[in-house]
Order: structure tokens, then sequence, then C-alpha cells
């Protein structure tokens, strides 16, 4: 009986005890998202542009960013990418020597960051003008081989009709004389 009073007790100790308060509610700022650079969203317009072939749009927008952050990294990438635009064979306005002078002048440049890119590209484009020269030379040679071989042709032709004229002449006097 003692124990049954006892457990009844605890029993209505328990019932009767408050739960724990909760846990203090701690406000924790909403983390903010970090501001994509405006490099991205210039170098996504200017890829947009460029698969179009608007390469003069492309270039447009990259001075444009060139000239607003001025003196920053993104600024010697923007200048490179323009030396690009310039440098490449898709772009209605390409010329060997615009494409060369882009880069030298990007390479030269006090900010230029990607120096060493730009040097590749120079290579590639002394490789590509000396393709184009030996290209040139092959040309030239191979109308040069066609028009001689033309002019023999004729001169050829001339003789076999020449030939054939003399032949039917000597035909005729031969011939049966009446």
């Amino acid at each position: 009986m003692i124990a049954r009073l006892v457990l009844a007790v605890a029993l209505l100790v328990a019932a009767c005890r408050r739960p724990a308060p909760p846990a203090p509610v701690v406000e924790v700022p909403a983390p903010t998202l970090p501001v994509e650079p405006p490099w991205v969203r210039t170098r996504e317009a200017v890829q947009l542009a460029v698969d179009s072939a608007r390469f003069t749009a492309a270039d447009s927008i990259l001075a444009a960013f060139a000239r607003a952050e001025a003196g920053s990294r993104e600024a010697s990438e923007a200048a490179f990418w323009r030396a690009l635009l310039v440098a490449d064979p898709r772009n209605p306005a390409f010329s060997p020597a615009a494409a060369r002078a882009a880069v030298e002048g990007y390479a030269s440049s006090e900010g230029a960051v990607r120096r060493t890119d730009a040097a590749v590209i120079l290579h590639l484009l002394a490789v590509a003008d000396s393709l184009r020269a030996a290209q040139a030379t092959q040309r030239t040679a191979t109308e040069l081989r066609d028009r001689t071989r033309d002019e023999e042709m004729q001169k050829l032709r001339e003789e076999l009709a020449r030939t054939q004229a003399e032949l039917e002449r000597i035909k005729r006097r031969l011939g049966p004389k009446p």
C-alpha cells in the first residue's frame, strides 16, 4: 500500500510539473546572395553577340565595360577579348594586319594581364600568315603552270591545223587529174 501511495504521489508530482521552457529563439539574419560581378554578364552578352556574328556589337559591349571599369583586372580582360574579336577570322572586318596590330597593342599595354596568351596568338597569326603566303605562292605557280600549258596546247592546235591544211592541199594536188 505504501508503494502504491508513493507511486501515486510521484505520478501526481510528475503530472503537475511544468514542461521546460523552449530554447530561446536566436534571430539569424537572412543570408544575402553574392552579387554577380558585372564581368560575368558582360562576357555572356559578348558571347551571345559573337555567336550571332554581331562582332561590332560585341566590341561595343566590351568597350563600354572597359570604360566603366577602367583600371580593373576585368577591364584588362575586356581589352584582351576586344583584340581577340579583331583576330577572329569569322569577323567580316578581319584582316591579318589588323589582327596582328590589335593583339600587339594589347600585349604592349601597361595593364595587360594575358601577355602570354597574346604571345601565343601572335605566333599563331604568324603561322597563318606564312600559310597564306605559301598558298598564294602555290596558287601563282599553279596559275603559271596552267597558263603555260594552255599556251602550249594552243600552239599545238595551231600547228595541227596548219598540218591538216597542208595535207588537204597535198591531197588536192595529188588527187585525180582530169
